[in-house]
């Protein structure tokens, strides 16, 4: 065999070599197609979501779906322990590979809500607003515009001006209910509510005790009617391990009091990050039952079976 043909044939083996690695990864990447990233709805048994794809061995929390289901966000633990926003969307070919999203830091992005009409984006984050980084979230948000989001905006008013302010979650009419850590407050973390009016978020209002205690209420999912809320409360002595409660709201306005979700939602781990799909078919959580961190999700028809005989 002559030197040319040697060189011809080292040339085949390279390029075969190359579409061979190309296919292998091809392969390893599931494409998934379809509402739900393609996923089988679950029943009354919660399962993990998109196991692979979205869940995997690392640490995942946050689930939330644009409101026409094409784009889903969630959050991720990165290796130097800061958390980011990554993010799929329904193309062509099916839901993207998960990557950073655009509006993502070096700082902790967290706990994101998209608005009712899908035009905002609210998260919270320690980036820096002035200059100066805070030790504690605050929230941001990005606005939807023809060729993606905005430059992040930093929250002004009264929402963010106190120690800490983070996991925005919003009713139909864009009242904003979050966690927030600032004076009144019953423990180390209460639950509160902002009314938009006008576009302007007014003056918080904490929502009491029947929803706050002398522990750390945080994680906040408000139904999109204000028909019943589910917080994570961190249990007493409980080396920061938290439950899923739900309470109702009353026809005179009050709040029944919080229900432990207990199994199958609440385990021996960490269960936390509440969230409804769009549609209100799906209940989405995270939890550590498996030792690292997942999201799960399930029938929402689950929510009904804490609900209170005069509810009902």
């Amino acid at each position: 065999m002559n030197w040319k043909s040697q060189s011809i044939l080292l040339m085949a083996l390279i390029l075969m070599t190359g579409v061979s690695q190309a296919q292998e990864e091809a392969s390893d990447f599931p494409h998934l197609k379809g509402p739900y990233l393609g996923q089988k709805p679950p029943g009354m048994t919660p399962e993990i979501f998109a196991p692979g794809f979205i869940s995997t061995e690392g640490r995942e929390l946050n689930s939330v779906f644009t409101p026409d289901g094409k784009e889903f966000y969630f959050s991720k633990r990165m290796p130097d322990g800061v958390y980011s926003i990554c993010f799929t969307r329904q193309g062509e070919k099916g839901w993207t590979k998960p990557e950073r999203a655009p509006f993502d830091s070096e700082y902790t992005d967290v706990d994101m809500c998209v608005s009712p009409d899908g035009q905002r984006l609210f998260w919270g984050s320690t980036r820096p607003a002035n200059g100066k980084p805070f030790e504690e979230c605050k929230i941001w948000y990005v606005i939807r515009q023809k060729d993606g989001w905005s430059e992040p905006k930093f929250l002004e008013g009264p929402v963010n001006a106190a120690e800490r302010a983070l996991y925005p979650t919003m009713t139909k009419d864009g009242t904003m209910y979050f966690q927030s850590k600032r004076p009144g407050s019953f423990g180390e973390a209460d639950i509160y509510r902002s009314r938009l009016v006008d576009g302007v978020y007014q003056e918080p209002k904490n929502l009491g005790p029947a929803i706050n205690s002398e522990n750390h209420e945080g994680d906040v999912l408000i139904a999109p009617d204000e028909s019943y809320i589910i917080v994570s409360t961190r249990r007493p002595h409980g080396f920061g391990r938290s439950d899923l409660f739900v309470s109702f709201k009353k026809k005179d306005g009050s709040w029944t009091p919080l229900a432990n979700m207990g199994e199958p939602i609440n385990s021996e781990g960490t269960d936390y990050c509440p969230m409804l799909s769009p549609d209100g078919k799906y209940f989405f959580y995270t939890s550590t039952k498996t030792g690292h961190g997942d999201i799960y999700w399930v029938d929402a028809k689950i929510i009904d079976r804490f609900k209170p005989k005069e509810i009902k």
